[in-house]
């Protein structure tokens, strides 16, 4: 009897040193929000140009309202788009 006492004894020691509770998790730090970053670059300008091949000339538009038109003649560079006056030339 003794004898199973000392193996009850021996069991119950090496299950108690073996089960051993866990460490406790640590607490995750609440992160702060941010708003997003404002964008790198503004939104740019829609260009659309339109070449005649009968007259030569080129007519630019900028955000659907007409800038211009260059016909080649131009002493710039780059050129500069001229608007046409009522009588229909430059």
């Amino acid at each position: 009897m003794a004898r199973r006492a000392n193996v009850l004894l021996l069991g119950a020691a090496l299950i108690a040193g073996c089960a051993q509770s866990r460490p406790p998790v640590p607490a995750v730090a609440p992160m702060a929000s941010e708003p997003a970053p404002p964008l790198a670059a503004p939104i740019q300008a829609d260009w659309n140009i339109f070449p005649d091949p009968i007259t030569g000339r080129v007519e630019i538009y900028r955000d659907g309202a007409h800038v211009g038109s260059v016909t080649g003649e131009e002493s710039e560079e780059p050129p500069v788009p001229r608007k046409r006056n009522s009588a229909g030339t430059d």
